[in-house]
């Protein structure tokens, strides 16, 4: 099977890569250069995994490795350093191999089961040489067992094998010693020790027993893990390995460790100790270690970057943006704490070209592209869901499939850990990918929460109007950090002709109306849409259903005097009438065309309880809603009814096919026009808008 194909991640190859590249000469040859910690943020479905096991089969000819915090047991950050020394240590044709003597040393005194006895210094020397000699005559003499140890120690990460304790230990040593005399590496481990701690090797050592013993018995007595010195001193003896190897040894790029679901506490544990490792060596000795580690998460709270403003809460950038002079530049000097050492970059979704791309292999879905990256908004795993939905729906029911209604087509969703073997259960689409996004969230309650909070056009908006009253006080308390932290808020998005289906995004600027819409963040697109519809399947006066959350949001921004947002909720509730009533009287009165353009943009934003009707064409149904809902409206004011109606259909992206000229397209050119000729001080600008709905050709 071939790799995934990835879109969108130029710029983190080229960041990592840049970061890679050793120094070619001088000081920062000699004592190393800093380097960050590559934070590969995005929320659930972006792509993370993948990207990083690229950066994998990038970095496969240089000393690497990879983890995985979410699929293996909790391990101690001593315990991940030498899974990670196991796979730097492979080697390479043409390269010297990567040893770890100091951490092979510390392992076999910490985790070899002996009792060093402090009152016979020259007896725990003996003890200690008899146990190294006995890992080193136990490694296996040829590649074949070497690579069937490291296929073991995989499977145990997993949880898909058990082993005994010293297996770890043996591991590391047939990867670290062979063809290495006992005596080398007794020397280079035993000085080690020695000149760190300020006592006589030996000492040390037999200090680092002990202290493995008590730690032992404490977790016995289920006793909190306080300050683990062992962990300290074997995760420094891992990183000493590798900058000491690297010191002698003229390799053109850095090893790389990659770390997948750090945010996990036990992510957490290792990469805040090699932080600290790494400002203590730096701080005392200048010297930085060749370690690139770049790392994934899911959840920015648990990230302690750079602080920033909401939603995050980190000082992001996009992965474009990235580069190491960048990290290097926004880094105060001196630098006040660690955070900037982080370097977080935030994985983008894609754009419509890319998903084009990606779809490039479904024949005879012509219409498949912007209708999957209108939904998505480029959300890479939703795009492949639907890539694949469409054409179960197209092997299903042929090239008449209809796409208007993919959400609603089955997808087959497995079932619980260990029911492998039963037929797999068929969800909506739609609920099948809510499931899936949401799958996170830390409380129960949060998912109903945010269906309600959906509904606010910012999701501030939401917190502050008391739509979250009734909800347990936790999740009032956590839901707005949560979803920021999730990565599920963005900045707004453009409401003008590109969003609905034209073109030109991004020509209306919000400072030109008088009462512009506030710059808040948002929810994602895609996630909205998907509550939005399980907020719309709710029945009338179940409590929180689409009704009473959208009237309670539009008598809130009544009383704060935020007209655009109070008609928006009134055109989500149906009522047509005061909404195109205003708009009459604002083309007037209002200084320029782009001001009420902006008015009317944001005002038919407005999600459709119902936007998809297959049984009656969008164009068509665009003048019969204006007439149902707002009959005087339609009378007095035909072409801005109509061209209210059609523009609030074509917010929602399943009522704009086909990919080339939108249904709804002729319709509001049409009366963009008809609105221009009767109205003259507006005409050359209406007139204008309408081209932007023309057909592309």
């Amino acid at each position: 099977m071939g790799r995934e194909r990835l879109m969108g991640v130029q710029g983190i190859e080229a960041l990592f890569n840049e970061c890679r590249a050793r120094p070619a000469s001088g000081a920062a040859r000699r004592h190393g250069r800093e380097l960050p910690v590559i934070v590969l943020l995005g929320p659930r479905g972006s792509g993370k995994t993948a990207t990083l096991n690229h950066l994998g089969y990038l970095a496969s000819r240089r000393p690497h490795a990879l983890y995985d915090f979410a699929s293996a047991a909790p391990r101690r950050p001593f315990e991940v350093a030498a899974r990670l020394a196991i796979g730097l240590s492979l080697g390479f044709p043409r390269q010297p191999r990567l040893r770890f003597p100091r951490l092979a040393l510390g392992l076999l005194v910490v985790r070899s089961g002996i009792s060093l006895d402090e009152a016979e210094p020259r007896r725990a020397r003996a003890a200690l040489r008899a146990a190294l000699r006995q890992a080193r005559e136990s490694a296996p003499a040829d590649a074949g067992a070497r690579r069937a140890g490291a296929a073991l120690t995989l499977l145990q990460d997993l949880n898909l094998a058990q082993f005994p304790g010293l297996s770890l230990l043996v591991g590391l040593v047939q990867q670290g010693l062979p063809r290495l005399p006992v005596d080398v590496m007794w020397r280079t481990g035993l000085s080690w020790y020695g000149g760190r701690s300020g006592l006589r090797p030996i000492d040390a050592l037999m200090a680092l027993n002990e202290l493995a013993a008590r730690e032992a018995e404490a977790e016995a007595r289920g006793e909190a893990a306080g300050d683990r010195a062992v962990d300290r001193v074997l995760c420094a003896a891992f990183v000493e390995d590798v900058r000491a190897h690297y010191a002698r040894h003229g390799r053109d790029r850095e090893c790389a460790v990659l770390l997948d679901n750090a945010d996990h506490e036990a992510g957490r544990a290792f990469l805040d100790l090699l932080m600290d490792i790494r400002e203590e060596n730096a701080a005392e000795r200048r010297v930085h270690d060749p370690l690139l580690v770049v790392a994934t998460a899911a959840d920015a709270g648990r990230v302690p970057g750079p602080f920033a403003p909401v939603p995050s809460g980190l000082r992001v950038v996009g992965p474009e943006e990235a580069s190491y002079a960048a990290w290097r530049d926004q880094a105060p000097r001196p630098a006040p704490d660690t955070s900037w050492r982080w370097y977080p970059v935030r994985l983008r979704d894609l754009t419509a070209n890319e998903v084009a791309k990606l779809g490039a292999d479904t024949p005879g879905l012509p219409h498949l592209t912007p209708l999957v990256h209108r939904l998505t908004y480029g959300h890479p795993w939703s795009v492949r869901r639907l890539h694949d939905a469409a054409r179960r729906a197209v092997a299903r029911h042929g090239a008449a499939a209809e796409l208007h209604t993919l959400l609603d087509h089955p997808v087959p969703v497995p079932g619980p850990p260990g029911a492998e073997d039963e037929q797999p259960t068929e969800l909506p689409l739609s609920q099948a990918a809510l499931d899936y996004l949401l799958r996170d969230l830390s409380q129960e309650d949060q998912r109903p929460a945010l269906v309600v909070c959906a509904a606010a056009r910012a999701f501030d908006t939401a917190v502050d109007s008391g739509l979250l009253d009734g909800f347990v006080l936790r999740t009032q308390d956590t839901l707005l950090r949560e979803t920021g932290a999730r990565l599920w808020l963005v900045d707004p998005v453009p409401e003008d002709a590109g969003t609905h289906g034209g073109r030109g995004s991004g020509y209306l600027l919000p400072t030109g109306h008088p009462q512009p819409l506030p710059a808040r963040p948002v929810l994602h697109p895609w996630l909205r849409l998907l509550l939005l519809d399980e907020l719309a399947r709710r029945p009338d006066g179940a409590g929180r259903d689409w009704t009473a959350v959208h009237t309670a949001l539009r008598d809130w921004h009544r009383v704060h005097d935020r007209p655009l947002d109070a008609y928006y909720h009134s055109l989500a509730l149906g009522d047509l009438e005061p909404v195109v009533a205003r708009l009459a009287t604002s083309l007037s009165t209002l200084p320029g065309t782009d001001e009420w353009l902006y008015e009317l943009y944001a005002i038919t934003a407005a999600p459709m309880r119902r936007p998809v009707d297959p049984a009656e064409p969008p164009a068509r149904r665009a003048a019969s809603l204006a007439r149902e809902l707002a009959p005087a409206a339609f009378a007095d004011h035909r072409a801005l009814s109509i061209l209210v109606t059609s523009l609030w259909l074509s917010a929602d992206p399943r009522n704009r096919l086909p990919a080339q000229s939108p249904e709804l397209h002729y319709t509001i050119r049409t009366m963009f026009r008809e609105l221009g000729v009767h109205s003259h001080a507006r005409a050359a600008g209406l007139i204008h808008e309408a081209a932007k709905y023309e057909a592309r050709l």
